[in-house]
Order: structure tokens, then C-alpha cells, then sequence
């Protein structure tokens, strides 16, 4: 690791006493996922594959803020500050604020704005930051586990957030998906991420990512349709 991503990704805050597993990135991650798995839809961090899959397609060059939704231990957080310009701006959004808390103690970096917060509100927190467009979004959300009005105000907020040709990078569990077919048949519901972000942008592209645990598929999607 160098200088520089040491600092940004400095360890967590060790407290004393209280449950050491709680303590470790792995462990905070399960015990939340045990305690509210509909909201987390995994029980392993993202890993570092995925992490730079999701990022592939972000001109960090140029993007001066970017959104994350989902943050969890902050796997991806970590990765996205390495790449960032030195002015830019990451507001870093999950509804747990056991997350909020632990990225907040594991990371020191003033680019970073963790917020305690809905995906659902993520217009309104923007705009509260002084911002009409953002240039990025990403998200480890689990699109699957949603009800439909609860998919629809969250990537129809993202559409509407991006700037002209802003991208939305969203992944999806490959047995979520339905993939490989024999998935369906022992009863895991599928659910077509796809065809569901085409209705709001007019490009999606896909990868696999088989180096995850579960392997997952990356969505990539540009040109939202404003209605």
C-alpha cells in the first residue's frame, strides 16, 4: 500500500472492550447483514474485483462529485478516494449509521461527506450540499430485495441527479439475476436488472464479476432519459 492510500484508508478506531468482531470490516459487515439482511441483501463486503469493475467506467479526471449508495464497510469508499482528484467530493450515503460510524472512525479524508440517510432522499440530500447534478453514482444497493416503488424513486432519482452523460454504476448478485438457470428452478426469484435501469437510461452495459463472493454482475449506464 502507498503513502498515500494508507492515508486514506486508515484502520478502524480500536475502542476498548465492546465485541472485537465488531471491530474488523468482515465482522461488522456480517453481524449487520444477520441483523437486517433485506436492507444489506449479502453477507460478505464487496470485494476488491468488483470494487474496481464498478469504477472502470468513472473519468476521474474529471468527475468533481460522485455519490455512493451503500456504503457498508467502505470497500468501495476506500477505492473510489484513491482515484479521486484532490477537490473533488464523495458523498458517501447508507441508511445504516453502524456503517455511517465505522467509515467515519476508519476513514480521514476532508473529501469525504458520510451521510446517515435513505437512498430514496438521495435528491434532497444533494441539493442540500449546494448541488443540482453530480457526476457519478455509484451503488451497491440490492436492487432485488426492493419493492418496486422503493426501485423506481431511488433510480429514477439517480437519473435525474446525473450530469449529461454522468454515469450510474450498480451491481446485482448473479443468483439474483436468475443466472445460472437452475437458479430459478430451486426458487430464487429473478429479478431483470437490465431491462428494469433501461428504462431510465438509454445505455447499459454489463461485466461479470465471477472474483466476489457471491459473483456479481456490474451495470453500467449513461444517458439517463429525463420524463
Amino acid at each position: 500500500m502507498t503513502d498515500e492510500s494508507a492515508s486514506i484508508a486508515r484502520g478502524p478506531g480500536r475502542r476498548q472492550g465492546g465485541n472485537p468482531l465488531l471491530q474488523t470490516d468482515v465482522g461488522l459487515f456480517f453481524c449487520e447483514s444477520i441483523r437486517a439482511f433485506p436492507v444489506t441483501a449479502s453477507l460478505f463486503p464487496s470485494s476488491r474485483k468488483l470494487a474496481e469493475a464498478l469504477l472502470r467506467s468513472i473519468d476521474f479526471r474529471k468527475a468533481a462529485a460522485i455519490v455512493e449508495l451503500g456504503v457498508g464497510t467502505g470497500v468501495v469508499t476506500c477505492e473510489i478516494l484513491r482515484r479521486m482528484r484532490p477537490d473533488a467530493k464523495l458523498y458517501a450515503i447508507d441508511i445504516n449509521p453502524a456503517f455511517i460510524r465505522h467509515i467515519r472512525a476508519k476513514i480521514d479524508d476532508p473529501r469525504l461527506v458520510a451521510i446517515s440517510g435513505s437512498a430514496e432522499e438521495m435528491g434532497c440530500m444533494v441539493r442540500a450540499h449546494g448541488l443540482e447534478r453530480v457526476d457519478a453514482i455509484v451503488s451497491s444497493l440490492g436492487l432485488s430485495n426492493m419493492n418496486e416503488p422503493q426501485r423506481r424513486a431511488i433510480i429514477g432519482q439517480a437519473a435525474e441527479c446525473l450530469c449529461p452523460r454522468g454515469v450510474l454504476s450498480q451491481f446485482q448478485y448473479l443468483l439474483t439475476s436468475g443466472e445460472p438457470n437452475w437458479m430459478c428452478r430451486v426458487g430464487v426469484a429473478r429479478f431483470p436488472g437490465d431491462r428494469f435501469l433501461q428504462r431510465y437510461f438509454g445505455e447499459v452495459r454489463t461485466e461479470t464479476v465471477m472474483l466476489n463472493l457471491p459473483p456479481a454482475r456490474v451495470f453500467t449506464c449513461r444517458q439517463a432519459i429525463h420524463t
